[in-house]
C-alpha cells in the first residue's frame, strides 16, 4: 500500500555517457525548483498563524503569552518532528514523502481557522508540527543526493530561500485575504493557504526526481566514506551523528541560532502594530522585506563560502552573528518605518545567511546516508528549545515586564553565537 513511498529502483536503461552532463544539468534544476517550491509552500502554512495573530489577538483576546504558547507547541512538536521524520525520510522517496507531509500539514491549518479554543489550536499546531517536520530533512536530502560538495554550499543556499518566498509571500496572502474577506473572517485566513499548499504539494510530486540511480545516471561523485550503507536507520544515526561532534556542536549551536530569528520574526506583526502603533499594511510590508532580503543575501553567502572561503562556513557566520548584535538595539529604538525596514532587510539576511550556513556545515560532516537525520536532529535543537524560548519565553516576559526585555534574550543569544563560532574556528579552523 505505501510501496510509492519506498527509494525507487535503480533504472535499467542508463544515459548515454556524452548525454549525462545535460541530464544532470535538467535533473538538478528540477531538483532545486521541487524543492524550493515544496518548502515555500510549507512556510505558506508555518507562517499563518504568526501573521494571524493580530487578529486573533484582537477578534478572540488570545494573550501575548497564548500566541507564544502555540507557538511553542509548534516549536516542539516541529522539533520532534523534524528529527524522528529525518529518521524516515532517509529510508524513504523524499520526492513523495515531501508532498504527503505538506497536505497533512495543509488539512490540519484549515482546521485551525474554525476553532476559537486555545486548546484546540494547540493540538493542531502540534500536528502541524509533526508534518511540518517532514519538509527540510527530504529537501536538504534531496539536495545532498545531486550536488556534490563544490556544489552544495550555492545549491542549498539557493533552495534557502524558499523560507523568504513561502514566508514573505504568506504575508500577502494574508494581507490580501483580509482585504478580501475582512479581518473577521478568520477562517479565510487559513483557508486560502492551505488550499494553495495542497495544490503545491501536488505539483511537487510530478516535479521532483529521487536519485540519480533512479533516472539512469550515476551517483554524485563522493568519497567512500560518505556512501558507507548501514542496514538500519539506528546503526547509521549512531555512526555517523552519534560520534561526531562537530555535528552535535553545530545542533547546540542551532539552538541559539533560532532564537535570533524567531525572537524577530515571530514577533514583528505584533511587536510594530502594538509597540510602534504601525498599521497592519505597514507591519505586513516589514515581516516581508525581512524575508524577501534575505533571498540575495543568503545566496551570496553560499557563493561566498563556495567559492572565496574554498568550503569554509563559520567566519561568515562569526560576521553575521556581529552584526546582529549591532542592530538590535537600533530595532528597538527606531521609530521611523522605513529605518525599522532597512534593519529588518539586514537582519534577515544575517539571520538567514547564517542557520543556511549551520546546515551546509553539518551536510559537508555527514555521509549521505545521515544528511536528513543529522538536519532533522538540528531542527529539534533549533525548534525544541531556540525557538521555544523566542516564543513563549520571548511571550511571557513581554506580558510581565517590556519588550526591552525580550530584546535582551536576542542579544544575548548573538553573543553565545559569537564566542561559540570564534571556539568551533579555533579548534576546526582547518576544515570549518
Amino acid at each position: 500500500m505505501i510501496n510509492w513511498l519506498l527509494p525507487s529502483a535503480p533504472s535499467d536503461k542508463l544515459v548515454p555517457k556524452e548525454q549525462m552532463h545535460g541530464a544532470f544539468i535538467k535533473y538538478r534544476t528540477r531538483i532545486l525548483v521541487s524543492t524550493i517550491l515544496a518548502y515555500a509552500s510549507y512556510y505558506i502554512v508555518k507562517s499563518n498563524f504568526t501573521l494571524s495573530s493580530p487578529y486573533l489577538t484582537k477578534d478572540i483576546g488570545l494573550t501575548t503569552a497564548d500566541v507564544g504558547l502555540v507557538l511553542s507547541a509548534l516549536a516542539i512538536s516541529y522539533g520532534i518532528g523534524k528529527f524522528f521524520m529525518g529518521l524516515l525520510a532517509d529510508r524513504l522517496n523524499p520526492r513523495y514523502f515531501v508532498g504527503v507531509g505538506l497536505i497533512l500539514s495543509a488539512i490540519f491549518n484549515t482546521f485551525f481557522g474554525y476553532t476559537r479554543s486555545l486548546w484546540v489550536m494547540i493540538l493542531l499546531m502540534i500536528g502541524i508540527g509533526v508534518t511540518q517536520g517532514i519538509g527540510s530533512p527530504c529537501c536538504q536530502k534531496s539536495l545532498a543526493t545531486w550536488f556534490d560538495e563544490h556544489q552544495l554550499g550555492t545549491a542549498t543556499s539557493t533552495w534557502n530561500i524558499s523560507h523568504n518566498i513561502g514566508s514573505g509571500t504568506a504575508s500577502l496572502i494574508v494581507a490580501g485575504t483580509v482585504g478580501a474577506f475582512g479581518a473577521a473572517n478568520i477562517h479565510s485566513i487559513f483557508l486560502i493557504p492551505s488550499l494553495i499548499s495542497v495544490v503545491m504539494a501536488l505539483i511537487v510530486m510530478v516535479l521532483g526526481v529521487d536519485t540519480p540511480e533512479s533516472v539512469g545516471l550515476p551517483k554524485v561523485n563522493k568519497s567512500k566514506q560518505k556512501n558507507i550503507k548501514h542496514k538500519t536507520s539506528w546503526g547509521a544515526f549512531h555512526d555517523n551523528i552519534m560520534k561526531n561532534p562537530i555535528v552535535w556542536a553545530l545542533c547546540i549551536m542551532n539552538a541559539f541560532s533560532y532564537i535570533l530569528r524567531y525572537g524577530i520574526e515571530n514577533w514583528i506583526p505584533i511587536y510594530l502594530s502594538t509597540s510602534k502603533g504601525f498599521s497592519s499594511v505597514a507591519t505586513n510590508s516589514a515581516f516581508t522585506i525581512f524575508e524577501y532580503a534575505a533571498i540575495p543575501g543568503t545566496i551570496l553567502l553560499g557563493l561566498l563560502s563556495d567559492k572565496l572561503l574554498k568550503g569554509r562556513r563559520v567566519p561568515i557566520m562569526l560576521v553575521t552573528s556581529s552584526i546582529i548584535l549591532v542592530l538590535i538595539p537600533f530595532y528597538a529604538l527606531a521609530q521611523n518605518i522605513v529605518i525599522i525596514d532597512i534593519i529588518l532587510g539586514i537582519l534577515g539576511i544575517c539571520i538567514y545567511g547564517q542557520q543556511v550556513l549551520i546546515g551546509i556545515v553539518i551536510m559537508d560532516a555527514l555521509p549521505v546516508e545521515s544528511i536528513a537525520s543529522g538536519i532533522g536532529l538540528s531542527g529539534f535543537f533549533g525548534y525544541a528549545f531556540g525557538e521555544v524560548i523566542a516564543s513563549y519565553g520571548i511571550g511571557s516576559i513581554v506580558g510581565k515586564t517590556s519588550w526591552n526585555a525580550g530584546f535582551g534574550i536576542v542579544a544575548a543569544s548573538s553573543i553565545v553565537c559569537i564566542i561559540s563560532f570564534i571556539f568551533l574556528l579555533k579548534k576546526y579552523h582547518n576544515t570549518l
